[in-house]
């Protein structure tokens, strides 16, 4: 009851610590999730075309010209050099296109007539002088078979006008959880923060040499005292774990978790928040001193963060970074938070890549304990 006691009164003594972290997962998890967010919203816009045709009498320069029509906006107010030039820089006009003289007689004939191309810097030029190339590309295979500018032109506007239907297999929304995600990768930080910080604060005051030689020698149960600290830790830990999720549900919102991708959230976060406590434990095996304890939390949680993705997505780090993350836990708990959001279904089968990764979590948790417990009985002699 004295144990339980002194660790809670040592808790709230700290509750500062847990408000400050709290914050900052609140601020830069919100903000982080804005600036992550890929939902984007797209307007079909033809370009405009300046097109200065040198063939107009020819069949295929008629077609080509229909075929453009089709899909751009043909414009005659950039004919002008300089406003050509201009209307390029500033991506008014997207492509400016030449179309040369005897066009329609060399393509019927096979012969490659080189149809000149002025494009604005900007992706759409790019798309703009996909629809040429694609144009000429299908007349000149057409070309080979000997045909008359007319059915020339027919056949390429038939192949041409034939269109693909495109079914969306994928009905998941991915970017509708990558707010979740985005706020439990940055949780990493937070929860090992919170969780070494202060089990760390409490492990070093009972395990303090003068503390330690006084237990030892008076009635007090070692393995019991020791049990109840566990415990306790574990205990808090559980709040931290159901506090965070509390927090991402008013953060994320709450449609967005009350369902199974929330709840693969929520069991993805408790196997880590478990893993920090094991390795708070580990911690607190080698820490005496109070000041040293900030020093080794952050370079655990920021160090942990800045390696595995939690602040940074994993996409934009370097492969060498990843590589070594991967002796990490922060690694695969943001691993499964990543897979998590693209789940279709929730049979095993779907499912497994995360439960692996929850798993590799839980075995880096058993191993923080079993160093622990050696480097305890070491120190206990040593005592």
């Amino acid at each position: 009851m004295t144990v339980s006691k002194a660790f809670w009164q040592i808790v709230l003594k700290n509750i500062g610590t847990v408000i400050t972290y709290t914050v900052i997962l609140v601020v830069f998890g919100s903000l982080n999730m804005n600036s992550n967010s890929t939902t984007t919203q797209f307007e079909a816009k033809k370009p405009t075309v300046v097109i200065f045709n040198h063939d107009a009498d020819g069949t295929m320069a008629k077609s080509f010209v229909s075929y453009m029509e089709k899909h751009t906006e043909i414009s005659d107010e950039y004919k002008n050099d300089n406003k050509l030039k201009d209307a390029l820089f500033y991506e008014t006009v997207a492509i400016a296109v030449d179309i040369p003289e005897n066009f329609s007689a060399d393509l019927a004939a096979g012969k490659n007539p080189e149809v000149h191309m002025q494009s604005s810097a900007g992706y759409v030029g790019e798309l703009a002088k996909v629809s040429v190339r694609r144009y000429l590309m299908m007349a000149q295979s057409y070309a080979s078979l000997n045909l008359s500018e007319s059915e020339l032109a027919a056949k390429t506007e038939r192949a041409l006008g034939k269109e693909t239907t495109v079914e969306v297999k994928s009905k998941v929304d991915s970017s509708k959880y990558l707010r979740a995600a985005t706020y439990f990768n940055f949780a990493n930080y937070s929860i090992l923060a919170c969780v070494i910080t202060i089990i760390c604060l409490i492990m070093s005051s009972f395990n303090r040499l003068p503390v330690r030689k006084r237990n030892l020698v008076s009635a007090v149960d070692i393995k019991r005292m020791n049990a109840v600290l566990l415990r306790n830790s574990c205990i808090y830990s559980g709040l931290m774990w159901l506090f965070y999720l509390v927090v991402g549900f008013v953060v994320v919102g709450f449609d967005n978790l009350w369902n199974m991708y929330g709840l693969l959230f929520a069991i993805n976060s408790f196997t880590f928040c478990v893993c920090a406590t094991c390795i708070a434990y580990l911690i607190s095996k080698f820490v005496q001193k109070t000041g040293a304890i900030n020093g080794i939390m952050n370079v655990v949680a920021l160090g942990s963060s800045f390696l595995c993705g939690a602040f940074v997505p994993a996409e934009y780090l370097p492969a060498s970074v990843l590589t070594f993350a991967h002796v990490l836990p922060s690694y695969y708990f943001i691993d499964a938070n990543n897979k998590i959001i693209y789940l279709e279904n929730f049979d095993f089968a779907s499912i497994w890549p995360v439960i692996l990764n929850m798993m590799i979590v839980a075995i880096f948790s058993v191993a923080f304990v079993v160093i622990a417990n050696i480097v305890s009985k070491k120190k206990q002699k040593i005592a």
